[in-house]
């Protein structure tokens, strides 16, 4: 009894003494992990995100533009906005896409696109992978896109005093784009991506407050953000900026400008968002949107996608 009354008195002094000497020991460091899931999905709004499809799954997607919920150079906006539902008895756009993963970084795609009957075929390389610890603070990806359009040759060269042969390579344009992104904690995630359009064949359009032409290819650079409200729901939005001096305080085209939620549900993720941007790809949005978020002319769009392991 007499060595069992002395444990329980020298008992938690050893244990204290033991505890002091293991926090002398220094702690392990973290372990220099990569960044997963800086997004959700695939594509925020009209931007597309670093995110690549998983090796041997595949992403089929739809995606819906409306029409304008409301326009102020209608004779009559108010009654044009409830005679077109908010704009969902017109479209601007649909699309219908596949992405595979040929391996963890690297994704193909096609896609078909209802606005200028586009047809593109798409590679998605994931180049360098953001660390948890911030020793590596970004990830950066490559995209690349080409397109070719099925429109009629009266639609391409419509308004146009044709004095010359139909080519062809009039029907392609190209996007290469670098999305560079960060995680900047468990909320909040960033992009920047900077972005060059090229389109082989443009009508010739003058900017009428500086004079400047449109050209086939220009830069453009575009911002991205999302921010996690709850463990399923997330506020998303992107910008381009068109460096093109035709595009600077032009009345006839606008930067693309998207507002809106992300929606997950299971091996489902809904994008629900506003925007000025008529076009889904950016082979189109980013050159050719013309309507103004200080107009009114404002669209309601989708993203749905769902993701098959093969």
């Amino acid at each position: 009894m007499k060595f069992f009354y002395t444990l329980l008195l020298i008992g938690p002094t050893f244990l204290s003494a033991q505890e002091d000497l293991l926090s002398l020991i220094p702690e392990e460091p973290k372990k220099n992990e990569k960044v997963y899931a800086t997004f959700k999905t695939y594509r925020l709004g009209n931007a597309q995100t670093i995110e690549t499809i998983k090796k041997n799954h595949l992403d089929f997607r739809i995606a819906h533009r409306f029409g304008n919920m409301y326009n102020t150079n209608d004779q009559n906006p108010i009654n044009q906005t409830f005679q077109t539902f908010f704009g969902f008895d017109q479209v601007n756009d649909i699309r219908f896409s596949f992405d595979y993963g040929v391996t963890d970084d690297i994704t193909i795609g096609i896609g078909r696109s209802r606005m200028g009957k586009l047809f593109d075929g798409s590679l998605k390389w994931k180049l360098l992978k953001q660390t948890t610890n911030f020793t590596v603070p970004v990830s950066i990806t490559f995209f690349g896109d080409i397109g070719y359009t099925f429109a009629p040759t009266s639609v391409i060269y419509a308004g146009i005093n044709k004095n010359f042969e139909t080519n062809e390579l009039h029907r392609f344009n190209y996007i290469s784009q670098f999305i560079i992104a960060s995680k900047l904690n468990k909320s909040i995630s960033l992009e920047i991506l900077p972005t060059y359009v090229h389109r082989n064949f443009i009508m010739q359009r003058i900017n009428t407050n500086n004079d400047a032409e449109d050209v086939n290819g220009f830069f453009s650079l575009g911002f991205g953000g999302r921010i996690k409200m709850t463990k399923r729901v997330s506020l998303i939005g992107d910008y381009f900026y068109n460096f093109s001096g035709f595009y600077k305080n032009n009345d006839a085209v606008k930067m693309p400008l998207s507002f809106g939620v992300e929606l997950e549900t299971g091996g489902h993720v809904f994008s629900l968002f506003f925007t000025n941007a008529g076009g889904l790809i950016e082979n189109n949005f980013i050159s050719n949107t013309s309507d103004s978020w200080s107009k009114g002319q404002i669209k309601f769009g989708f993203n749905i996608s769902r993701t098959f392991a093969l």
